[in-house]
């Protein structure tokens, strides 16, 4: 394992997401990519992952959205392109960059992970919805929508789509099955009634 790869990861992760983001990404932004890092951390913990695994699904955390920076559609393989480029400079084992980019694959809607490393970086992604701040970054998807995707709710109307996504929604790992579900589900009950 490398200690400071995670470290050297995050910083130019977030020196690219500062530099070349484009500003209307309200909701995929640093901000949504610090708030991944750390529940991927939080879950890998409480899944109790090895170090080696550890440090694969926060590296995959750090670059999971880094494609933002040239797409909204499609950003996923951009992620996984910058990842594996900066990986590879990196002298990082080929065997854990594929690892890495198959959790970062796996963030994409609807989501399929295959194996624990990528059924944490999937309940990370969406970690959000199980916080008691959720209605705030549900206005910022919101915006978002309407900014790159010209998509444009009345108010009723996003509350039933958000309300269908959260109840069809189900987290993977058994923390996310367990704390951040009930987390979720009391949210959602706050939130909508």
């Amino acid at each position: 394992m490398n200690d400071n790869i995670v470290l050297r990861a995050s910083v130019y992760v977030a020196q690219l997401l500062l530099e070349k983001q484009p500003k209307s990404r309200v909701f995929h932004n640093l901000h949504h990519t610090l708030t991944v890092l750390e529940g991927a951390g939080k879950i890998s913990r409480k899944e109790n992952v090895s170090k080696e695994e550890l440090e694969i699904v926060l590296l995959a955390a750090a670059f999971h959205d880094s494609g933002h920076v040239e797409c909204y559609k499609g950003h996923e393989a951009v992620s996984q392109r910058i990842a594996k480029k900066w990986l590879t400079a990196q002298n990082y084992s080929k065997a854990n960059i594929k690892l890495v980019l198959g959790c970062i694959a796996v963030t994409e809607l609807p989501q399929r992970p295959k194996n624990l490393l990528e059924e944490i970086l999937c309940d990370a992604d969406l970690i959000h919805l199980s916080y008691e701040s959720y209605p705030i970054f549900q206005e910022l998807l919101r915006a978002k929508w309407e900014t790159e995707l010209g998509l444009v709710y009345y108010n009723e109307d996003w509350i039933a789509s958000n309300n269908k996504f959260l109840e069809s929604h189900k987290y993977h790992t058994n923390y996310g099955k367990t704390v951040l579900e009930q987390n979720k589900i009391m949210v959602s009950k706050i939130i909508y009634s």
